[in-house]
Parts: C-alpha cells; sequence; structure tokens
C-alpha cells in the first residue's frame, strides 16, 4: 500500500499540476506587462508574488512532489531557479541536508533559525552568499549542474542591464532588485520565522485557515512542522494533509 503522504489523494490533479508549473511564469509575464506600461506601483508587489510562487514551484520540485517524470523535473527545478536568481540544484542540495539533519551543526541551512534574530538581519545576507560555496562542498557530483546555474543566473544579470542601456528600459534590474531582496531576506522568512512560530501560534492558525487561497504566501509558514513530516506532498495539498494525516512532532523544528 501506498504510504500516506504519497497516496493519490494526496498527489497534485492534472489541472492542479498545470496550476502549479504556471502560476509562477503566468505571474512573471504579468511583471512584464505592468512593467513595459510603467505601473510600478502595481510592478513591484507583483515581482515579489513572482519570486514566492517560483521559489514554491521549485521547493516542490526539489522534493519530486509535482508528480513529474525525473527529466522535466530536473529542468522545472532549474528554471524555478533561475526566475528567482538561484541555482535550484545548489538549494536542492542544502534544502535535502536541512531535512536530514534538521537545525544540527551539519545543516547549514537552517543555520539562522539558531541565532538570536539581531545576527539573522545582519548576517543573514552574507550567509545566504556563503551557502552556493557550501552547496558545491556538499555535493560535488551535482557541481557542473549548480556552476552552470550559476552561470545563467550571470547571464541574466548582464541582460538586465544591457536591456537598461540599450532599450532603456528598467524591467530588469528592477525585478533583480526584488529577486536580491528576497533572497537576502530568505533566512528570515525562510527559515528563522517557521522554525519558531509554532502551529499553534495565532499567526500560524490564521494563516492555516487562508492557506488554500494562494498557498505560496501561506502554507509554507502554516505547515512547516507537516512539511518536515510529509515532504513529498505537494504545497498546495499541505492543508490537506495537516487536516488529515496524524500530526506531526514539532519539537524537533522549534
Amino acid at each position: 500500500m501506498p504510504s500516506p503522504a504519497t497516496s493519490a489523494h494526496l498527489q497534485l490533479t492534472t489541472g492542479q499540476r498545470y496550476v502549479e508549473l504556471a502560476r509562477p511564469w503566468t505571474l512573471a509575464a504579468l511583471y512584464i506587462g505592468l512593467a513595459v506600461a510603467g505601473w510600478w506601483w502595481l510592478a513591484v508587489p507583483v515581482a515579489v508574488a513572482v519570486c514566492l510562487a517560483a521559489f514554491v514551484q521549485m521547493h516542490d520540485a526539489m522534493h519530486n512532489a509535482l508528480g513529474l517524470s525525473k527529466p522535466i523535473n530536473e529542468r522545472i527545478l532549474t528554471l524555478s531557479g533561475l526566475l528567482i536568481l538561484k541555482s535550484g540544484h545548489a538549494l536542492q542540495v542544502r534544502h535535502l541536508r536541512h531535512h536530514g539533519r534538521c537545525l544540527t551543526e551539519d545543516d547549514p541551512e537552517g543555520a539562522p533559525a539558531n541565532w538570536k534574530f539581531s545576527r539573522v538581519l545582519w548576517q543573514g545576507p552574507w550567509h545566504i552568499l556563503m551557502l552556493r560555496r557550501k552547496s558545491l562542498r556538499i555535493a560535488p557530483n551535482t557541481r557542473r549542474m549548480q556552476l552552470l546555474e550559476t552561470a545563467f543566473t550571470m547571464f541574466l544579470l548582464a541582460a538586465f542591464v544591457a536591456l537598461y542601456f540599450l532599450l532603456g528600459s528598467a524591467a530588469g534590474l528592477v525585478y533583480w532588485g526584488v529577486a536580491f531582496f528576497m533572497s537576502a531576506t530568505m533566512p528570515i522568512w525562510a527559515s528563522y520565522i517557521p522554525h519558531h512560530v509554532a502551529s499553534r501560534n495565532p499567526a500560524a492558525r490564521a494563516a492555516a485557515a487562508v492557506a488554500q487561497v494562494w498557498t505560496p504566501v501561506v502554507s509554507s509558514f502554516a505547515f512547516h512542522h507537516v512539511h518536515h513530516y510529509y515532504p513529498r506532498v505537494p504545497t498546495a495539498l499541505l492543508y490537506r494533509a495537516a487536516a488529515e494525516l496524524p500530526p506531526p512532532p514539532e519539537k524537533h523544528h522549534h
């Protein structure tokens, strides 16, 4: 019999899979349209939404939770990572280490969760930068792919600069600025807060109540402990896993 986390009830339907795959790219197209129109007051929030949606898609790809074949899943991992100017395979290396050795000294991704919040604020951005080197050391077998994805991110940055100087469009640079901000603050919203807010916390309970509205915003926060226990459940279905599966212990993640 399949395990609860891999049963058909907790896998994406074909329609849900299309939605999850299309979401960040649809938002990216919307951002481009708004940026071209000069509606920056809308374009910038949409750029934030693009980064969040891409992060969730990349995260589900890390855990093979999208129900895709391995070759397609690998491509999605790369492409969604590039959408937030990251190496998807480098992030996967660290994230799987985080799941296997959660909040130990050998968990570089989870390290900020053990720091004081003031340290997360000032050291977090530098920590994110140094994690790229740690990924190469942890998984030298994916070194080529990690370096290739890093080269692609550098190419995108160069293209954004060229777009500005050649065509006068700041769309690429503004998007890079948003992606950089989201990356620099990742130790806060992807590490410190999820591991310090228990599911019974009022904020987490409120997030859980609205998690079905837009999963990239709230599900990873509201059901972080559920994800650690059932990592193969897609983010979009974590609310269902939380309601129907045996509640996981939280002591190892807080």
